[in-house]
């Protein structure tokens, strides 16, 4: 499944549209004055129907699925777009309609009015796009960072790697998913939702990297620890949510517990990890494992340290289509 916003082709924005038209008109001919007007004024038409194909291409809102949906949210205002959709559409048609007038108006008129029509035409079309322009070019914007995302199919069975920050969650993708995000040593380097996959051979999964979330209340968090939020609520899958133990953790265990919890409350199938289990600080080790009843899981992503255990228990949860309740993961379900 693709990207629904990744085939949208952008535009020119406003003043660049009419640039264009500009520079080309006087390089426009034709047999006879009156050709030669009209055929510059149907030159700003197929401009024009460059707009109308983007709002065109634009994915119904209301139609997208809700992962889709939400990343426009994160960075927009929805009935803002909307909005913007629904002016350039009018502006297009009215344009539309003004340069046909014009194309019959020059038609029928004496040849020495047929340049000052076409100035007129001119004119009046580009105050209809200025009269747009901040719709414009800011949804130009916006439709240029949605089709940035990452193509994430809501369908494919999901592994979704969530946790705090620079806890190894892009380590342990790169080791387990043909995924290849950027890691390194210092927060929110992940900016972004990556993707890999694991091919089984009977079922394909999807491996998500999430940005980092901090331990904060939803309306301080930024818009890159909304894209994790985002996947986690609406992608349907397994968490695997990673705990840092180790010595060098920048968060304590109620922090990184108080997160865990608020994703369990997200989503119902969340897998607690410990990581960096090779560099295990003793203390934040069991402060965290003696407050998760859950099965817990002891890695390291960077040593390669119970990578095949957890791999396969959760492969087989989504090869067999167990998208489970809380209670089957519960460390007496064995």
């Amino acid at each position: 499944m693709l990207n629904p916003f990744e085939n949208i082709k952008i535009p020119p924005k406003t003043e660049d549209l009419i640039k264009i038209v500009l520079d080309r008109i006087p390089k426009i001919g034709g047999k006879n004055v009156k050709e030669r007007e009209i055929k510059r004024i149907l030159f700003y038409k197929e401009q024009l129907q460059k707009y109308r194909d983007f709002v065109l291409q634009f994915p119904r809102i209301d139609q997208l699925h809700p992962f889709y949906r939400e990343n426009i949210e994160i960075i927009a205002d929805i009935d803002k777009v909307k909005m913007c959709l629904g002016a350039i559409n009018r502006g297009v048609q009215l344009s539309f309609n003004i340069i046909e007038r014009y194309r019959r108006l020059i038609k029928s008129s004496d040849e020495k009015e047929a340049n000052r029509l076409m100035r007129q035409c001119f004119g009046r079309v580009s105050s209809i796009l200025r009269s747009r322009k901040d719709c414009i070019d800011w949804l130009i914007d916006i439709t240029s960072q949605l089709k940035k995302l990452k193509a994430i199919d809501p369908n494919l069975p999901t592994i979704i790697i969530a946790g705090p920050p620079n806890v190894g969650k892009s380590t342990l993708v790169s080791k387990i998913s043909s995924a290849k995000p950027e890691v390194a040593s210092y927060p929110f380097t992940t900016k972004e939702i990556h993707v890999g996959h694991i091919d089984t051979g009977i079922v394909k999964i999807q491996v998500i990297d999430t940005p980092g979330i901090l331990d904060r209340p939803m309306s301080e968090r930024n818009s890159i620890e909304l894209k994790a939020i985002n996947a986690i609520k609406n992608l349907n899958g397994i968490i695997l949510f990673l705990f840092d133990v180790s010595n060098s953790s920048i968060y304590s265990a109620k922090e990184q517990l108080d997160l865990y919890k608020e994703v369990k409350s997200i989503k119902s199938v969340v897998i607690p990890v410990l990581n960096k289990i090779d560099d295990k600080n003793e203390e934040l080790y069991k402060q965290i494992k003696e407050n998760i009843l859950e099965k817990v899981f002891e890695i390291s992503a960077e040593k390669n340290i119970g990578l095949d255990t957890l791999l396969n228990y959760v492969i087989n949860l989504l090869q067999n289509g167990q998208i489970l309740d809380k209670r089957d993961i519960y460390l007496n379900s064995g």
